[in-house]
């Protein structure tokens, strides 16, 4: 019995975690072989040699519609519809590694997604 508030201050703790986030993840292949990047990444979008250095960068974008709920108007048999263009909001991050002699120096990141 006296260990069981321990216990179950353990596994609420454990409920929040969260996983780590995309920029945690892509520092994680800093100093990993190029090969182990392009087997679990895939082919890089982009790639460019420039002064000895690799640069592979890999993009993720994504795009959404917002519609514009400015106000109804009233549409055939008295149902509501909505007026307006909608709003496109695109998700984009790429993300580039520099690699020298097979293997990954740094990334950088550019994008309003790069979380």
């Amino acid at each position: 019995m006296k260990y069981m508030m321990p216990l179950l201050m353990v596994m609420t703790l454990a409920g929040c975690a969260r996983e780590p986030g995309l920029q945690a993840r892509m520092r994680g292949y800093v100093g990993q072989p190029e090969q182990k990047l392009v087997q679990e990444l895939g082919v890089p979008d982009k790639q460019i040699a420039v002064n000895g250095y690799e640069y592979l960068a890999y993009v993720r974008a994504d795009t959404q519609f917002e519609p514009d709920i400015s106000g109804p108007i009233w549409g055939p048999y008295g149902m509501p519809m909505m007026v307006g263009p909608d709003d496109v909001v695109v998700w984009r991050c790429e993300i580039t590694f520099a690699v020298q002699n097979a293997k990954v120096l740094g990334v950088a990141f550019k994008g309003n997604a790069c979380r």
